[in-house]
């Protein structure tokens, strides 16, 4: 039986990501009430930082989410991961471009400054409806391998209030389906 090696494998143009069983394995928790400032900085919580301890030296790649008004900030080696499927898109189908085009669209790299702050594109915050100068109340969500932020009022009506009268337990039943390949026969 072959020993596993840690190391970085190359999975797309310049594109690297660490495998092996001693390979950072995120698993970010925790919903963090913070403030932008009015240069669109954010105060990275503490607890998240602690997290992401063996991987946020790489950096940070902050990016709109595809699904919800809000923005998504991975860890340089989950980005690295993105990336590579973004890699494995043909440049000759004009469907894989325009996703290619409109996922990355926005898409920065951004580091913790000397006080623990990151510089937001304001660009990307006003797609997430956060204006630094009036509503700069925002959450800052954990979920596994990246980081969502969001503006307070759309996280408390996509997220808390749940409005459309969603049965959590009838979602949990489906995603389990999708993840066992079944249709719950």
């Amino acid at each position: 039986m072959g020993e596993s090696v840690n190391q970085w494998e190359k999975v797309g143009n310049d594109v690297y990501f660490w495998v092996g069983e001693n390979a950072p394995m995120l698993n970010l928790l925790g919903e963090h009430p913070c403030r932008i400032d009015a240069k669109g900085r954010l105060m990275f919580p503490a607890k998240l930082r602690k997290q992401l301890d063996g991987v946020i030296h790489h950096g940070l790649v902050v990016n709109r989410d595809i699904f919800e008004g809000c923005l998504v900030l991975y860890p340089k080696p989950e980005w690295d991961k993105v990336n590579a499927e973004m890699a494995r898109l043909s440049r000759y189908n004009r469907k894989h471009q325009l996703f290619q085009r409109k996922f990355m669209k926005g898409a920065t790299h951004v580091d913790l400054d000397g006080s623990g702050r990151i510089n937001l594109p304001s660009a990307l915050l006003a797609y997430a409806g956060i204006d630094p100068k009036d509503a700069n109340e925002v959450i800052v969500s954990g979920l596994g391998e990246k980081v969502e932020i969001w503006n307070q009022a759309a996280y408390n009506k996509q997220v808390i209030e749940d409005e459309d009268n969603l049965d959590f337990g009838d979602l949990a039943e489906d995603v389990r389906k999708d993840l066992d390949g079944t249709d719950g026969e």
